[in-house]
């Protein structure tokens, strides 16, 4: 299994003829209604040879159905759809083929290679590939990674207003400053990835001069990296904060901690202790008063 979002992710199938004496549609089709009758939960599902393919005819058939892709047909099922389905064309990319006339999936698939070079630079031969249903890219499972160390928060409702995103936003920099504290590491660089209704994703970083363990540090970069990394008028389903890479204090810089943190450091270990005793609405920062207000 590879995760690839919040409520998405490649399921390897291979060999599960053999293993479990059914068709992989018919396993799909089961897992699909285990999901929904224990979590009460719908899952629509691709099932083709490769994962561009597999992911776009998950997305057409939604919700909570799923579309079958036969091996050999990968080219003809892609055909007819708008260049703006393939994954890894976003709207810049669209845009440019569209203007080079090539509006279709099938059209892109037929375009001479030289040619299409002209528009796509280095990219050509991979968006041209998977324009003709092929990818070789296996399903890998999850990197080794920190779960401590990002924040994801999925709406319950796909938003568009920008005051609530950052709410969210605020909320989910102290959760994650706050258990970098705990492992007593610091970050210069924050993370912003959105996924969009579509399941387009688009991300934005920010760093800082030095690292820290503040979440005072970023919170006043939060709406300017939400604006950057909001490049579409489309609206959200997901936000994800990541923190990396991290950074040890070095002991030799505590006699300057407090002059470099302006007494911060002390007044976020007193807040943290008091919610540590008292639970997190002991101690609230202001954007919190106006969302309950």
């Amino acid at each position: 299994v590879e995760p690839v979002a919040v409520g998405a992710a490649y399921l390897d199938l291979s060999g599960t003829r053999r293993l479990l004496r059914s068709d992989p549609e018919v396993t799909v089709e089961e897992l699909r209604r285990t999901v929904r009758d224990w979590l009460r939960v719908s899952l629509s599902a691709g099932i083709a040879t490769n994962k561009t393919v597999a992911r776009i005819a998950a997305r057409l058939r939604k919700p909570d159905a799923q579309l079958v892709v036969p091996p050999g047909g990968e080219a003809e099922f892609l055909a007819p759809l708008p260049v703006s389905w393939l994954p890894g064309v976003g709207p810049e990319t669209s845009s440019a083929l569209e203007v080079a006339g090539l509006r279709t999936v099938g059209e892109l698939a037929r375009m001479p290679l030289d040619a299409l070079e002209l528009v796509a630079a280095k990219d050509a031969l991979r968006l041209q590939r998977r324009a003709q249903g092929v990818d070789e890219e296996p399903v890998q499972p999850p990197r080794a990674g920190d779960p401590s160390r990002s924040e994801t928060v999925e709406f319950a409702e796909d938003v568009w207003e920008e005051p609530l995103v950052l709410l969210s936003l605020n909320s989910m920099l102290e959760k994650l400053m706050a258990r970098l504290r705990q492992q007593g590491v610091e970050i210069r660089r924050l993370t912003l990835a959105l996924r969009y209704t579509d399941r387009y994703e688009s991300r934005r970083s920010v760093s800082l001069p030095e690292p820290s363990a503040l979440e005072t540090e970023f919170l006043p970069h939060l709406p300017g990296l939400l604006r950057a990394a909001w490049s579409r008028r489309v609206r959200l389903r997901s936000v994800s904060l990541r923190a990396g890479p991290v950074y040890r204090p070095s002991p030799q810089m505590e006699l300057f901690e407090e002059k470099r943190g302006g007494g911060g450091a002390a007044l976020q270990a007193a807040i943290d202790r008091l919610r540590q005793a008292y639970g997190p609405a002991a101690v609230v920062r202001g954007y919190a008063l106006a969302r309950t207000a």
